[in-house]
């Protein structure tokens, strides 16, 4: 039989319990206001932190450096807890494998040499706690090779445990890197080449000094018309002067390349006509091509070509090309000097200006050393005198002016060297006036000068100078405070001043004579040793009229005061 199951009825009690009560209703509105609150603050906070984590994504992809925090742990090593993901990219690992972004990885990365060093730094982590560390570190990279590493990391205590943790930047600083050091590298060619323009300026100075009483008083001498030193004396004094010109062209020389080689060599490019500057050369050396008995024919007669150059250099050019001509020649031998214009053929106008002729000729070893400065090419066992630097200066002149040397030589035929230049857009009005030497005394008035001159041999040629013109007065200042006092006390017509005074400089001089309304308007003109240009610059920018360089051309120096005096003085009356 079966048995039936008794069930009791729902407590009404219970019932009553889950059912809601008319006194609840505001309870639970309440709560379920509270609760839709709620709700809303952690939507806005699941909001605030995925914007957060965007921004963090953000500056882990896109600032140029690794973002990482990492800890010491229990164990003493450094664990890494956070890595910016520019890690895999700035140290070139996978990206694929997580365990590649591990703290140990990037030390594969590091330079043998630097590794402990950056080993040593991370070790100092739980005694560094609120210090900010700098460091630099070199990588090498499997693509980009060698590279510099520069971070600054803060160590914090944090957590309960009071564990230390490491916040750092790391970034590729290879580009800043080599910039600093291409201006370390510039500022110290920079002092260099002052160093080297101080150098060659004093020695300039020393070395012109001696060569001023030399050559000045050969040409004195050479000047005297008194019959007491006979032919033989004279050919000695010529000697003296012609080894004194020697040796300042070979200073010269060597100042040139320097100064080409520094980049500090003016040119004033202008159109020129290269008839009248073929015509200065060739009388220039047109004594040495009679010495050495070869005949210097002069050029075809052609219509005028114009040419964009230096004056002085091209005409320094042409002297050099014609005195090689002239000096590896033989005896009998000539030396042809032609001009004639490019053929365009599309490109831009050009002038050729060919030095030929029959001398010794060089061998295709000799002309592929050609350039080479201070090599002679083994001539210098024949006795001829040279450097082997002007052929070297002669081309880095074309060059700066625009043109193109070329060699044609055969051994025992003759050599001839081709110079090309621009034609000039526009021809020039005039030539150019050719400097002529003359001594004789020109037509002047009384006039005093004042030399400030502190060399006792510089002085006495200067008043043997001056002696040839009878109607100047010299007065000397031994000093640059001397020079201002006697020209405050007596006005003189002009002051020959040179650059380097006991006292003070030329400048300096020229910036005192300024400084007095006395004084002032005093015509003045540089006489020194100085020879650099932008000493010259720097002269003519403090009111010097003129800039002499010695060793004094005795010629020039009379010409020059004739013309500035005659510029104070107006000119001389008709008598």
């Amino acid at each position: 039989m079966g048995v039936m199951s008794s069930q009791s009825p729902p407590s009404t009690d219970s019932a009553q319990a889950t059912a809601p009560s008319a006194g609840d209703g505001p309870a639970l509105a309440a709560l379920q206001q509270e609760v839709a609150a709620l709700r809303a603050q952690l939507a806005q906070t699941q909001q605030r932190l995925h914007a957060r984590e965007g921004l963090l994504q953000s500056l882990s992809q896109h600032i140029p450096g690794v973002l990482f925090k990492g800890v010491v742990g229990e164990d003493g090593r450094f664990h890494l807890h956070y890595i910016s993901q520019r890690a895999a990219e700035l140290y070139e690992l996978d990206a694929s494998r997580p365990e590649a972004l591990d703290w140990d990885s990037h030390y594969e990365r590091i330079h043998p040499d630097d590794l402990p060093a950056v080993k040593r730094l991370s070790a100092t982590v739980p005694t560094a706690a609120g210090k900010v560390a700098r460091y630099e570190y070199r990588v090498l990279l499997p693509v980009k090779g060698l590279r510099w590493m520069a971070g600054q990391s803060v160590a914090l205590r944090e957590g309960p445990d009071g564990r230390t943790a490491w916040y750092g930047y790391v970034q590729d600083v290879t580009e800043q890197k080599l910039y600093a050091e291409a201006l370390i590298a510039a500022r110290t060619a920079e002092q260099a080449s002052q160093a080297k323009n101080d150098f060659l300026s004093r020695m300039s100075h020393e070395l012109r000094t001696p060569l001023n009483a030399v050559i000045g008083f050969a040409q004195l001498l050479e000047m005297d018309p008194s019959h007491v030193f006979t032919a033989e004396h004279r050919r000695r004094v010529r000697l003296i002067e012609q080894a004194g010109q020697h040796l300042l062209s070979i200073l010269g020389d060597v100042l040139d390349l320097s100064r080409i080689e520094a980049g500090a060599l003016p040119l004033l490019l202008e159109p020129q006509d290269v008839g009248s500057v073929v015509d200065e050369a060739q009388e220039l050396v047109g004594s040495l091509a009679r010495k050495a008995g070869v005949q210097l024919r002069p050029p075809e007669p052609s219509p005028p070509l114009t040419v964009q150059a230096d004056r002085v250099r091209l005409r320094q050019v042409l002297v050099n090309l014609l005195s090689n001509a002239i000096k590896y020649n033989r005896q009998g031998g000539q030396v042809r000097l032609t001009v004639a214009p490019v053929p365009q053929d599309g490109k831009a106008p050009e002038v050729a200006i060919t030095v030929r002729d029959t001398g010794i000729g060089m061998s295709e070893a000799q002309r592929a050393q050609l350039f080479q400065p201070f090599n002679r090419l083994g001539v210098e066992q024949t006795g001829i005198e040279g450097t082997g630097i002007g052929l070297v200066i002669v081309d880095k002149l074309v060059r700066l002016m625009g043109g193109r040397l070329a060699v044609d030589s055969t051994v025992g035929q003759g050599t001839a060297v081709t110079l090309t230049l621009p034609v000039a857009e526009r021809p020039v009005d005039a030539d150019a006036p050719s400097p002529q030497d003359n001594t004789t005394a020109a037509p002047s008035r009384p006039a005093t000068i004042l030399y400030a001159e502190d060399h006792e041999v510089n002085i006495a040629l200067v008043h043997q100078v001056v002696k040839l013109r009878p109607h100047w007065q010299l007065r000397v200042a031994t000093n640059g405070q001397r020079a201002l006092e006697l020209a405050r006390r007596q006005r003189p017509d002009l002051m020959l001043v040179d650059m380097h005074l006991g006292d003070m400089s030329g400048l300096a001089l020229a910036q005192a004579l300024d400084g007095d309304e006395a004084t002032r308007d005093i015509p003045r003109v540089a006489l020194s040793a100085d020879a650099m240009p932008d000493r010259i610059q720097a002269a003519r920018a403090h009111g010097f009229r003129a800039y002499l360089t010695k060793p004094l051309d005795v010629t020039a120096l009379l010409r020059c005061l004739d013309e500035q005096l005659a510029q104070v003085q107006g000119p001389v009356p008709a008598a």
